[in-house]
């Protein structure tokens, strides 16, 4: 899944990329693919955080069942790691996406009349 993930990030930034730089014709095909591939990406990261914890969450409990609530804290620091480390990337490629979408949007023609 996490393959996925820097998958459909690399895919954001190229379309973003392309959506800089393209003709008006084809950009709006671009910022549909654009959009699709930013939230597929936000999705991937939720299920790739989902599925790494869901599979440290065994080492937090014994098999017998007895807590281990020392180990909250640092499990929860490891998340917030995970977090940072794959979610920073995301922001990035979002926040370079909106920049593209933002730049290439059509002005108004009351904005063009005043200038």
């Amino acid at each position: 899944m996490t393959a996925l993930f820097a998958t459909l990030l690399f895919l954001s930034l190229a379309f973003a990329l392309a959506v800089a730089f393209s003709s008006p014709e084809a950009r709006r095909w671009l910022k549909w693919l654009l959009v699709v591939s930013l939230a597929a990406a936000w999705g991937a990261l939720a299920l790739s955080i989902a599925r790494i914890v869901s599979r440290t969450a065994s080492t937090l409990v014994t098999p017998g069942g007895a807590r281990q609530p020392h180990l909250m804290g640092e499990a929860a620091r490891e998340g917030l790691t995970l977090l940072a480390s794959l979610g920073g990337p995301a922001l990035l490629a979002t926040l370079l996406g909106f920049l593209a979408l933002k730049a290439t949007r059509p002005r108004s023609t009351d904005a063009a009349a005043r200038h």
